[in-house]
């Protein structure tokens, strides 16, 4: 976690240092909203977001779930 941190601080540092008016028109990086969006907006789509995210690698791993459950009957006519 440390060394990923320093890793984007290095390349922080190396895009203010060699594109510095690319640093400022863009905030230096940082997300925001498109304009129209409010913040309740904003963080309604990431808590649903991440909700989606981490229920399909928790059901993807789930222990107690055979690969035969996952079985999906295909018909054809």
């Amino acid at each position: 976690m440390v060394a990923q941190c320093l890793g984007a601080i290095c390349g922080v540092a190396l895009v203010k240092a060699f594109q510095g008016a690319y640093y400022l028109n863009y905030g230096g990086g940082a997300n925001k909203l498109s304009n129209g969006y409010t913040i309740s907006t904003g963080l309604a789509a990431e808590i649903i977001g991440t909700f989606v995210l981490v229920y399909t690698v928790f059901s993807a791993t789930d222990p107690k779930r055979s690969a035969r459950d996952s079985f999906v009957p295909v018909r054809f006519f």
